[in-house]
Formats: C-alpha cells, sequence, structure tokens
C-alpha cells in the first residue's frame, strides 16, 4: 500500500470512528467474531449460539472476513454479515455489547467500535504459556515518527478489553495481569466452549475402542511444517499393530498454525487406526474422546472436565521453554505423570490405561487440578454459556 493509499485509509477510519462515538448503541444488538475473522469457532461461536437458542429479545449477529464463513453461518440459519459490508458497519456501529477471542483490530473492523461499546473478551484458553501483556508488555517502540504518527491517529487499534471472562480465581488473577483489566472486572463464568463437557459421561470396558486424539501446541509461525514424529520415535507400522490389537483409535491434530510432515500425511491414507483431523471446530468433537494426548496446549484445561484421562507428552520440554515461550507455572506443578517422552512410550501408556485404568494417586492429582483451575458453575444455571450471560447481565446494570 503506497503512502497515499495508507493516508487515505486512515482519514476514512478515522472518520467512521468518529461516526462510531457518536452513533447511538442498542442493547438488544451484540456482534461476534473469532480468530481474526476467519473462523466460526471457540468461545464466541458456543456463546453465540446459546444466545440464538436462548435470548430471543437480542440481536445476535456474527461478523467475518471470510465469505465462506459467511455461508457456514447464514447456512445454519443464524445471522451473519461480511466485516466491511454496509449492513455490517452498520451493526458494528450500532451494537451495545461486542464479544471476541483476540482483539477488536483481529475478530472485527475496529474502527466501527465506539468506545461506548462494551467489549467482552472471551480468549481461547486457559494459559499455560505466557500471553498478552505478559509476553510483549515491555517490548520496545522501533517505529520512526510517521509510525508513530499513525498510531496516534489510530486509538481504535489498540487493545481494549471492558471485560475479561475466567475460570477460577487462580486463572482469574493471570488474565487480569496479562491483559491489564482489574481483577473486578476479570470475570469468573467458565468458557462457554465447555458446555460439551457438560453432558453424561458413557461407560467403558476393554472390549470398547478407546478413542484418543493427539494435540500439541503450536512451534514456530504460521504454516510452519512440524515434525513430532519421526525424531521421536514414530513407527507407523508397530503403533498400527499395537492398537489394532488393542482397540485403540488415535486422531492426530495439530495446531492450526502447523501442518504435519508430508511424508506422514501420505503415509496415513491407508491407516484404519491413526487418523488425521480434519482441522474443524475442535469443540465439535472433543468431547467424543476417551483420551488427550498432548504437550504444552492449554486445551488439557478444558478437557480436564470431562474425567478422561490426560497423558502428557513434553518430548522437547527444556528446548520449547528455551525458544518459544515462558510458562505460568513449573511444568510438573500442573500435570499428571508418568511423562511420555517418545512415541513407544505413549503407545505403552494408552495400552495400560485400556487394560489397568488409571491409579488411585492418579485421579487425586487430576481431581486437586481441576479444582484449581476450575470454579463450578452455579447450581441455578445449566451451562458455562449461562452463567456467562447472567453474570453480563447483572455487571452492566451494575455498572
Amino acid at each position: 500500500m503506497n503512502n497515499i493509499k495508507k493516508i487515505t485509509y486512515l482519514f476514512l477510519n478515522i472518520f467512521l470512528f468518529g461516526l462510531a462515538n457518536i452513533i447511538p448503541k442498542s442493547k438488544k444488538i451484540w456482534v461476534f467474531g473469532a480468530w481474526f475473522g476467519q473462523k466460526y469457532s471457540d468461545n464466541p461461536r458456543a456463546f453465540f449460539e446459546y444466545i440464538n437458542r436462548n435470548q430471543h429479545d437480542i440481536e445476535a449477529v456474527w461478523i467475518t472476513k471470510n465469505k465462506t464463513i459467511l455461508s457456514q453461518v447464514r447456512n445454519k440459519g443464524l445471522t451473519a454479515y461480511y466485516y466491511l459490508s454496509l449492513k455490517g458497519l452498520w451493526i458494528q456501529l450500532r451494537a451495545n455489547y461486542v464479544v471476541l477471542c483476540q482483539s477488536l483490530h483481529d475478530d472485527l473492523y475496529a474502527p466501527s467500535i465506539g468506545r461506548q461499546s462494551k467489549v467482552i473478551q472471551l480468549w481461547h484458553g486457559v494459559p499455560l504459556k505466557k500471553i498478552m501483556f505478559d509476553v510483549f508488555g515491555d517490548r520496545q517502540n522501533n517505529k520512526n515518527i510517521v509510525g508513530n504518527f499513525f498510531d496516534y491517529l489510530s486509538p481504535y487499534d489498540q487493545h481494549r478489553n471492558d471485560f475479561v471472562i475466567a475460570t477460577s480465581d487462580l486463572t482469574q488473577n493471570i488474565l487480569s495481569k496479562a491483559f491489564r483489566v482489574p481483577v473486578e472486572k476479570t470475570l469468573i463464568t467458565g468458557f462457554p466452549r465447555n458446555d460439551v463437557f457438560l453432558g453424561s459421561v458413557k461407560e467403558r470396558n476393554n472390549n470398547t475402542l478407546l478413542k484418543c486424539i493427539y494435540m500439541p501446541t503450536f512451534r514456530g509461525g504460521i504454516g510452519t511444517e512440524c515434525d513430532l514424529f519421526n525424531q521421536y520415535g514414530f513407527d507407523l507400522a508397530e503403533i498400527e499393530q499395537a492398537f489394532t490389537k488393542n482397540n485403540i483409535q488415535l486422531t492426530l491434530r495439530m495446531h492450526p498454525v502447523n501442518t504435519p510432515p508430508k511424508k506422514l500425511i501420505e503415509s496415513l491414507k491407508n491407516s484404519q487406526v491413526i487418523i488425521l483431523d480434519d482441522g474443524q471446530d475442535i469443540y465439535d468433537t472433543i468431547a467424543d474422546y476417551d483420551c488427550l494426548i498432548t504437550d504444552y496446549s492449554s486445551i488439557y484445561f478444558d478437557f480436564i472436565l470431562s474425567d478422561k484421562p490426560i497423558i502428557f507428552a513434553p518430548f522437547d520440554l527444556e528446548k520449547y521453554k528455551e525458544k518459544e515461550r515462558a510458562l505460568y507455572f513449573d511444568f510438573p506443578e500442573v500435570t499428571f505423570k508418568p511423562y511420555c517422552m517418545n512415541w513407544a512410550e505413549i503407545t505403552s501408556r494408552l495400552i495400560d490405561i485400556k487394560i489397568n485404568g488409571l491409579s488411585d494417586d492418579y485421579i487425586s492429582e487430576y481431581k486437586e487440578l481441576k479444582k484449581r483451575f476450575h470454579r463450578e458453575k452455579s447450581d441455578s444455571v445449566q451451562s458455562y454459556s449461562e452463567e456467562l450471560y447472567r453474570t453480563i447481565t447483572k455487571t452492566f446494570k451494575e455498572n
């Protein structure tokens, strides 16, 4: 974008932001967005669908930057608009409540969100790795005078969250500090996406298929290939034989920013017991799995609500801490042993769980960790989404 286009774009955004700050807001209009406007998923999706099912006096609207997602949401019979369409801009200008899981700049069209609108940050996980201002809060500003001038004229691009949600007293303190939002505005409601774990748990026996999913955290940059297989002893023939014999099925789901090695993709095309996930919203299926395998992904803080086994496979723990990102906790403090440091150990551990179940010590540690990271929802509500809705409406009445 050349300088003339940049300046034109800037002044159009300034004009729009000016409108956003004078146009009256409607308390009946709630807009939702997620994951850079490129996905229909996560906490905003779960809460959006709850509002549509249960709060019919609210005009809930999904805003997207992806026209495929636009069609997907509309095909569900729900209201959605493209973020730069006239209707989409008008709805964002009028919305009193704004629900997201990244930032205004990422998930919606930030200049169209006025200061009177209430921004509700649902985020996308209980953090194990450091996030937000705990990561970049002290970084130096290396922009030149022109860059700083553009920033000064673009206040809509600054991080703004009026409220953040948390799952327990412990996560409330972490998220309050990470987002620089007061503790009293960090609401302990639980995550809407975790409503999927509130159903009944099916009984298992040794003849039942053990459905497992492997979900490592992200490494490197967007679109990078991530090999956590060959270098850690992933022998497809041996694993397939062991899983077939013991009635175990394994789904591999890489983090959305990473891709599995091409050789692995090819080798799994004919496998009956090891499957590559198709990349849809994991919360459509996560409750169907009987066991989670992960390293440092915060998915396990959600999965712990299922009361099903979790296997930790921190293949590269020291290297990860050195090269990727610092953790909020010492890893052993918030995980269960035994750790599996290669694929042979994962295979052995899955077979042991299938045949012998879990030890009393493991179950005790599991329950204790669950208490630390999840406050029990109120008996008066049926779901975390309902808890969130009631807390939001009560909080805004009081403020």
